[in-house]
């Protein structure tokens, strides 16, 4: 893997978590209320072969969203990290059809909802 390749991986998935959150936490923090749900991957808790870049990345943003979820937690700031195995496009390519079936996105939706609910 290049160094490059590396990089790019950090900086969407890592950099790109920071700076959306970092944008809206000070306004979080005046109002005394914020949600924010990052998004991490199986393959950052059980590895993926060849994305080593993306395993990383994707379990940093789980360290990640447990030190904010504690800076934020006396602020009525809740903040989650989801990890869903869902069958896609992209995970249709490794899945055999029938799971790929059964794992719809659709069913992730509902803990998003209850996650930033009140």
């Amino acid at each position: 893997m290049s160094e490059l390749d590396w990089d790019l991986i950090m900086k969407v998935h890592l950099k790109g978590s920071f700076s959306v959150s970092r944008a809206a936490w000070n306004i979080m923090r005046e109002k005394n209320y914020g949600r924010i749900i990052n998004t991490g991957s199986s393959a950052g808790i059980f590895g993926a072969f060849g994305q080593v870049n993306y395993s990383t990345a994707k379990l940093g943003l789980f360290g990640f969203t447990q030190a904010l979820a504690k800076e934020g937690a006396k602020r009525n700031i809740r903040v989650n990290c989801i990890a869903p195995l869902a069958g896609t496009r992209m995970t249709e390519t490794v899945m055999p059809a029938e799971v790929v079936n059964a794992l719809k996105p659709d069913y992730v939706a509902p803990l998003v909802g209850w996650l930033v609910s009140d």
